[in-house]
């Protein structure tokens, strides 16, 4: 499902897709789309896995919601899959 063209995102958030942000002192954070759909009041939201990496510490991993637009201003670089 694609729900980025209700925020007027250029690049519309994509189940399957995944993106990334990195941070201060090595921070690197890579969310993995599981799902985006309205809540009960239309809002969009998307429900995402979260890689986070600092520095040479073990990564963890977690599964978090954020409305559509949290994510979108959060993590703004898609990773382009290759073949």
């Amino acid at each position: 499902m694609i729900l980025g063209a209700l925020t007027n995102y250029a690049n519309p958030i994509e189940v399957g897709a995944s993106y990334r942000r990195t941070g201060a002192h090595a921070l690197v954070e890579t969310a993995y789309v599981l799902d985006v759909a309205k809540d009960k009041l239309g809002i969009p939201h998307v429900h995402f896995q979260l890689h986070i990496v600092r520095g040479a510490c073990r990564p963890t991993v977690e599964t978090r919601t954020l409305s559509l637009e949290a994510f979108q201003s959060r993590f703004k670089d898609r990773i382009r899959e290759t073949h």
